[in-house]
């Protein structure tokens, strides 16, 4: 059932922990400006400006650092938030989530239901589909619950023969519509969020983990489910967003901030890299439109979740442009183009920012 050990999500907490205090004591502004964005996911309609996900196994690249400087587990009170509704008021003590097979109620979910099923770990990265450089709207925690395929037996629900759709319903009239088929991705609901119950605005009392789609496809506040036997077109869906919404690889710069000023000496670029369930194998570097270069690779524990990179640059003063890519383990990159994003289809580029490099100060002889 894939479970994932304690011990290893209280360590991923206690990496966090580090690095969020080492950007705050040093002034950094990659975790504890930028991050403050993340879990609830429905994606936003801002623009900010499909494939199979390939079944292959998590890349086999080493962790560079104990304390990278992103916190490899954001916690809760960082994850990013986007919402299509606001954050409704749900009374656990009357919050339930039906099942249902074309109307016909199959069976009754509560909170005493959940409480009887054994929770699993699973870490798990969200990005809203809206997202881009400026937002960067892309967050990574360990959430515990189960596969729906697990929750569903629990209640004595099997999957209906000719079910092609499975809609998914929220508490805020949120709705989305997935194949039946990402039943085996798997599926998750999940009811804590590292450790602790899901905070209101994450999606308590229980949201919904889609594996390779982003996080308009990952509803909050779930209050049902439908089989259909015909497609299902749901509230961004409707708005012209991506019905399939496939992440797309993408790299983010998160420190240095864009246009800023540093002093001579090394500058450290750090970041993500993101593709959904096509694991990032590798991420690269160029500076002033030279060659790319690798970049070293500080936390890629496999597919759904991010890859934490950073980049070692001995400075010349001026002005520098810096860019960063990433490739799948598909061979899939992200678009060399750094504003790249689809039409209402989520971002996949490579992201550059410029600084400006100061000029080491000169000592003038007595």
């Amino acid at each position: 059932m894939h479970n994932e050990p304690m011990s290893r999500r209280d360590a991923l907490l206690g990496m966090g922990a580090i690095a969020l205090a080492t950007a705050c004591e040093s002034g950094g502004t990659g975790v504890a400006t930028t991050a403050d964005a993340s879990a609830a996911d429905l994606s936003a309609p801002a623009p900010d400006t499909t494939s199979n996900v390939p079944d292959v196994p998590p890349p086999a690249v080493s962790v560079a650092s104990d304390t990278p400087a992103i916190p490899p587990v954001t916690p809760n009170r960082y994850h990013y938030v986007t919402s299509c509704c606001g954050t409704p008021a749900v009374d656990a003590s009357t919050w339930s989530i039906d099942i249902e097979d074309r109307g016909l109620v199959l069976a009754t979910l509560t909170l005493d239901t959940l409480a009887g099923i054994e929770a699993a770990d699973r870490e798990h990265t969200l990005e809203c589909i809206g997202t881009g450089p400026s937002s960067q709207k892309i967050s990574n925690a360990v959430w515990s619950g189960r596969t729906l395929i697990d929750v569903f037996a629990a209640a004595g629900v099997t999957v209906p023969a000719g079910a092609t759709t499975l809609v998914v319903k929220a508490a805020d009239g949120f709705t989305t519509g997935l194949p039946i088929a990402d039943l085996d991705r798997p599926l998750w609901l999940v009811w804590k969020m590292n450790g602790e119950t899901i905070p209101e605005k994450h999606g308590f009392p229980a949201r919904l983990l889609v594996p390779g789609r982003y996080g308009m496809k990952n509803p909050k506040w779930i209050t049902g489910f439908e089989f259909l036997d015909t497609p299902y077109e749901g509230f961004w869906e409707s708005a012209g967003w991506s019905d399939t919404a496939i992440y797309r690889p993408n790299t983010f710069i998160r420190d240095p901030l864009a246009g800023s000023t540093r002093p001579s000496g090394v500058v450290r670029l750090a970041g993500t890299a993101f593709a959904g369930s096509d694991p990032v194998v590798a991420v690269d570097v160029r500076v002033d439109e030279g060659p790319w270069e690798p970049a070293v690779i500080d936390y890629a524990p496999g597919a759904d979740i991010w890859v934490l990179w950073h980049y070692d640059w001995p400075t010349s003063p001026g002005a520098h442009r810096f860019q960063a890519r990433c490739t799948t383990a598909s061979g899939a990159m992200s678009d060399e183009s750094p504003d790249m994003a689809t039409d209402l289809g989520g971002y996949g580029g490579s992201m550059a920012i410029e600084l400006v490099i100061d000029a080491p100060a000169v000592e003038i002889a007595d």
